[in-house]
């Protein structure tokens, strides 16, 4: 900044400055209130100062007709720096009754009474917090207040414009018939998806959720994510897009880990099937504990020692002794235990293929699924499953798909969009 300004500040403030010159927290904070209302003043001036959204005595209509230049409006916006007001050319057309504001549109203004600014700060510490925490965060770092009512309701609208932006692309995508231009090109590309529950205000319901992963030219890992509250077919479609993204059809190799689940096989099927099927380790291992424990009891070193042995078996990719040892064992047992032995050696033969353990290990690639695990917890959970907490399916997926599109770093796109005037 100039310094002939900074001393004209000083020497305006010179006074309130030296009551708290030996007090830095203090000093701080009253710089920070003087700026703020500095600021405040200097965005109202400078907004009015522009013709904010005149066109002339009249406009072309979308009827055909012509819009007239009614007046200017005032219009009350609360931004970052408080409270101000702007006057906005007015268009109406007595044709078809339709009413613009065009600064509106332009501008990015929404019909919650927040500036562009500090609704993108809204919506940033929603995707972490619940509104009630979130406005009480505004006030402490902005000096704002903006209720928590208002703050939902603003995460359901740009939650909205994300999810109908995403489903608008994957229709042209699929009616084009063209494939989604890759952002990069991985040598070895995995994709992981599962499922995860959240409570709804009719029950609990699941988010369906993806984990595109690859490591960079230094040898990071760099993933992507998808979430939806969606039937199978429509994620799986989403899932594609942006696995095409990340370079699905570039790829040297595609690894797809998942527990087996049929939604899961299906979709794999129809969209990657040139990938590698694993079924990954920890659901494996599993469904032989809830063997063991239907078997021999909760807890018991005989389940314990019963389990290692057959994992060991599983582990080394020796699944024929694996069932053959199954299948012996299950003429020893009758019921449940019987049961529980046949449903074990049916999983196991469905998926044997998958369960090429020592094959997956010799060729480096992973055969757990914890990166989709943790995404369970770290994408859904963190947010949506906190203590106490029902959506509704407005709430529930506006929200998740705020906090992906952070976590996806797509969030300054998202806002170069306008989102609120959508």
């Amino acid at each position: 900044m100039d310094t002939k300004i900074l001393e004209q500040l000083e020497e305006y403030f010179g006074e309130e400055f030296a009551l708290v010159r030996h007090d830095l927290a203090a000093l701080e904070a009253l710089v920070k209130e003087k700026m703020q209302l500095l600021e405040q003043g200097l965005l109202q001036r400078t907004v009015n100062r522009q013709p904010n959204g005149y066109k002339g005595s009249s406009m072309a209509c979308g009827c055909g007709g012509s819009m007239k230049f009614v007046q200017h409006r005032r219009r009350g916006i609360h931004t970052l720096f408080g409270w101000i007001n702007i006057e906005r050319a007015y268009y109406h057309c007595p044709d078809c009754q339709k009413s613009l504001f065009p600064y509106d549109v332009a501008g990015g203004l929404g019909t919650e009474q927040l500036s562009p600014g500090l609704a993108k700060a809204c919506c940033l510490l929603a995707v972490d917090d619940s509104f009630e925490q979130v406005s009480r965060k505004i006030r402490e770092v902005f000096g704002q207040k903006v209720s928590a009512n208002t703050i939902e309701r603003l995460t359901h609208q740009v939650g909205a414009v994300v999810l109908q932006q995403a489903d608008e692309d994957l229709v042209s995508v699929r009616n084009n018939r063209d494939v989604p231009m890759a952002r990069i090109t991985p040598m070895r590309l995995y994709i992981a998806a599962d499922g995860t529950t959240v409570h709804e205000t009719d029950g609990w319901h699941e988010s369906k959720i993806g984990v595109i992963y690859w490591q960079d030219e230094r040898k990071a890992r760099r993933s992507c994510y998808v979430g939806r509250f969606d039937n199978s077919g429509t994620f799986g479609w989403h899932l594609w897009f942006e696995s095409c993204r990340c370079g699905l059809l570039q790829a040297e190799e595609v690894i797809f880990l998942g527990d087996g689940a049929a939604w899961i096989r299906n979709e794999r099927r129809k969209h990657f099937g040139r990938s590698t099927f694993i079924i990954d380790w920890y659901h494996a291992s599993s469904h032989i504990w809830d063997c063991g424990k239907t078997l021999f009891g909760e807890g018991t070193k005989a389940t314990e020692k019963w389990v290692h042995q057959r994992l060991d078996l599983l582990w080394d990719g020796w699944t024929k002794k694996l069932l053959d040892d199954l299948k012996k064992q299950c003429k020893k047992y009758r019921g449940a235990k019987r049961q529980a032995i046949s449903t074990l050696i049916h999983y196991v033969s469905t998926n044997e293929e998958q369960m090429r353990y020592d094959i997956f290990r010799k060729k480096g690639y992973d055969i757990g699924s914890g990166a989709v695990e943790g995404a369970c917890k770290y994408v859904v959970g963190k947010r949506l499953k906190q203590s106490g907490m029902i959506w509704n399916r407005l709430g529930s997926s506006s929200i998740l798909a705020l906090r992906i599109t952070w976590l996806n770093k797509r969030w300054e796109q998202l806002w170069q969009k306008k989102p609120l005037a959508a």
